[in-house]
Formats: C-alpha cells, sequence, structure tokens
C-alpha cells in the first residue's frame, strides 16, 4: 500500500529541505554587498525551473516517481544507467551533507571528538528515519518546522534589538553593475540550494491529490526563497565584507549578541539549526536514493537502507578536510555536474514526457476515428 502524506507536511518538509543550513552561510558572496540580490534572482531563476520542467514532468506523470518515469519513457538499458546516474547524485549530495555537518561540528563545537564518531551518529539516524518510512519523515518535518522557524525569528530579532545589523553596509545596490550578480547568480544558486527540488520527483506521488499540491509548492518555494534572501541580507548589513571569510557567518554574528548583560552566548541554537538543516537535507537524499535503488534493482528496504548508509558513510571520507570539499563544489559541481541533474536530465525527460503523450493522444484520436 502507497504511503500518504498531507499537504502541510509536503510543505513543511520542502521549506526544511530549502533553507537546510544555506541561511546559516553567506551565499553567492561573489557579487559582494550585492549577494542578496544574487540569491533573489537566482530564486526566480529556480521558479522557473520548477514550474515549467519539474512540476511540468509531475503534471505528466502524478502517479510515478521520478526513476519510474525515467523508465517509462527511456527504455530498459537507457532508463537502467540515468536512473543509476541518479541514485549516485542523490547519495553525493547526501556525502556533502554529512562532510559538512561533521567538519563544522569538530572545528566550532567538539574539536576533540573524531569526526568519524560525528558522521556515523548522524548517518544512523538518517538510517533509522529512512526505515521508519516517507510518512514518518514528513511528518516528523511538520512537527519540526514551527521551532525552527521561531528559534530564527527569536535571533533576528536579538540581532536587530542588539543593533547588530547596519543596513549601510549593503548600500549603494548594485554599485558594480548587475553583471556580478547575475554571474553570482547563475548556475550557482540554481544548483544550490533552488535548483535541488528536482528530488522532490522522487515524493510528490505521495501527497494527496486534490490538485492543491502544485499550489503548496509555488508557496512553500517562494516562502524558503524569499526567508533565504532575507537572511542573507542580515548577514551582509551585519558582517560587511567579513561575511563572506568566516567558516559559519550567522554564528559568527550571534557571538557578538550581548543584551543587557544577560543574554549572550546563543551558540547553541546556531548549532541546532545546522543539525536540523543538515539532517533533513542529508535524509531527504538518503531516501530518495534508498527509493530509486529499491525500484531499479529490486531488492528489499532492509538491503538498501544498510547499503545505501554505507556508500553514504564511507564516501563521506573522500574529501581530505573541509576546504577540499568546499573547493571541490565550487570549481566543478555548482557549475558543471550539479546541473546536469537539475536541468540537463529533467529537461531531456519534459521532452521525452510530452513527445510520447502526444504520439499517445494522436494514436488514440486515429483509434477512434477508424471506430
Amino acid at each position: 500500500m502507497l504511503e500518504r502524506i498531507s499537504l502541510n507536511q509536503l510543505g513543511s518538509m520542502i521549506v526544511l529541505f530549502l533553507i537546510g543550513s544555506s541561511s546559516l552561510f553567506l551565499l553567492a558572496s561573489d557579487a559582494g554587498k550585492d549577494a542578496w540580490l544574487a540569491v533573489f534572482i537566482g530564486m526566480l531563476g529556480g521558479l522557473v525551473l520548477l514550474w515549467g520542467v519539474n512540476l511540468m514532468i509531475f503534471r505528466n506523470a502524478p502517479r510515478s516517481n521520478l526513476i519510474e518515469v525515467i523508465n517509462d519513457h527511456f527504455g530498459k538499458w537507457l532508463g537502467f544507467v540515468f536512473s543509476l546516474s541518479y541514485v549516485i547524485y542523490f547519495c553525493y549530495k547526501s556525502i556533502r551533507n554529512v562532510r559538512e555537518f561533521g567538519d563544522l561540528i569538530n572545528m566550532v563545537l567538539l574539536p576533540n571528538t573524531p569526526i568519524s564518531a560525528i558522521m556515523l551518529i548522524v548517518c544512523g539516524m538518517a538510517a533509522y528515519t529512512v526505515f521508519s518510512g516517507v510518512n514518518v519523515f514528513f511528518r516528523m518535518a511538520e512537527f519540526i518546522l514551527p521551532i525552527v522557524i521561531g528559534i530564527y525569528v527569536l535571533l533576528f530579532l536579538i540581532m536587530a534589538g542588539a543593533g547588530l545589523l547596519h543596513l549601510e553596509n549593503v548600500l549603494p545596490v548594485l554599485d558594480e553593475g548587475i553583471k556580478p550578480v547575475l554571474k553570482a547568480a547563475f548556475p550557482g544558486l540554481i544548483s544550490f540550494p533552488f535548483g535541488e527540488l528536482v528530488l522532490f520527483l522522487m515524493y510528490w506521488k505521495y501527497a494527496e491529490q486534490d490538485g492543491g499540491m502544485i499550489r503548496v509548492t509555488m508557496k512553500c518555494y517562494i516562502f524558503s526563497g524569499l526567508f533565504i534572501t532575507l537572511t542573507n541580507l542580515l548577514l551582509l548589513s551585519g558582517l560587511g565584507k567579513l561575511g563572506a571569510v568566516v567558516t559559519i557567518p550567522f554564528l559568527h554574528i550571534t557571538k557578538f549578541i550581548q543584551v543587557a548583560k544577560f543574554l549572550e552566548r546563543i551558540d547553541p541554537l546556531v548549532a541546532l539549526l545546522l543539525f536540523t538543516g543538515v539532517y533533513f537535507k542529508l535524509t531527504a537524499y538518503f531516501m530518495g536514493a534508498v527509493l530509486a535503488l529499491r525500484y531499479l534493482m529490486k531488492i528489499p528496504e532492509r538491503y538498501a537502507v544498510p547499503l545505501i548508509g554505507c556508500v553514504i558513510f564511507f564516501g563521506s571520507f573522500l574529501f581530505r578536510n573541509y576546504m577540499e570539499q568546499v573547493s571541490f563544489g565550487f570549481q566543478f559541481n555548482l557549475k558543471y555536474h550539479f546541473p546536469i541533474f537539475q536541468i540537463a536530465f529533467p529537461l531531456l525527460l519534459l521532452i521525452a514526457v510530452v513527445i510520447k503523450k502526444r504520439w499517445n493522444e494522436k494514436v488514440h484520436a486515429n483509434e477512434q476515428s477508424e471506430q
């Protein structure tokens, strides 16, 4: 029996997935003080991709996930290659989240704890959630989202009340022109975080099919994009040029918080946001890889989850350190690798879906006329 998730649960997961840990970092830092504007423009580009490609694929195959659609339209062998490449892509995205979490926690919170232990714990928690199923995972998101948003709002208000925000740091707007902004927005911000919603082609089939799914997805995407834009704006106004060089800008700015010599040292709240964001994103990719592998290889869940879990855990040791991971991501993943899975393959799949649908309609029309 197919698991079902409510629209509220789907929307909550979309928001948590998109926000992830991205709100803790300064995105599009190459655009300088216009980074927030680059994020906004990147969000608009991702919106076009979401509406015109990913949701269009779903509209034409609402009862199938991404892997099922690929195999239905590309045949056995080519479909297998495309599907396997997405399994690898989902695993790699989860690997990056696990390694990022391990490195950051090791650097800023638990310097004496072996990074392998940190990554093993977070992988184990993710595996347990995947075993629990799609419904449990999405219900968890529905419960956690108000807490996460509440913490962010509280921190924003405290930063403003403590006098840490200086809007002159983001003025004047576009003093170096629009070119650096566009260069920072495309394709980097499509690759991370806005184009990542291609993963939800694995999950939309589980949502309530009452016509509201697309509307909820669009609203939650826009909310998340504006939220990330606002966070970037606040980080820039608080840290200025320093936001581009510190490891976790959000954590750095909260270290300056001191209200009435009473409210200070709120680093644990930022650590909680980091853990929650990374956990939901890596688990979503983990579960997507398991669902894809189960369909592709026809193997039971009790084998698929440990197999994917081992790939993710041991794969997280591919990078020697945090800087190597970041460097590889900016040089290759954001520019070349991720756009293949987020833009090129979905566009190719959409073309195949539309062609097949029109061909079937034409054949059906001919049969009707012959009768």
